[in-house]
């Protein structure tokens, strides 16, 4: 999935009527890992390669997965 795949995604989502279900839009962000079922809050960081370009990433904190 490319960037622009999610905000199309969310897009579509938040701009259909039909379809609009406000609860998910206060909820935390989560990342599922299909083949353990474990789930983990996650942000969206910039950081920097080694080209010195910015790219956007989601991020976990591994320590989360195991506490």
């Amino acid at each position: 999935m490319t960037w622009l795949d999610l905000y199309n995604f969310l897009h579509t989502k938040a701009n259909n009527i039909k379809e609009l279900d406000s609860d998910n839009w206060g909820k935390t962000v989560v990342v599922h890992n299909a083949e353990t079922g474990e789930e983990v809050s996650c942000d969206v960081w910039s950081i920097t390669d080694n080209n010195n370009k910015p790219r956007l990433v989601l991020a976990i904190n591994e320590e989360s997965l195991h506490n």
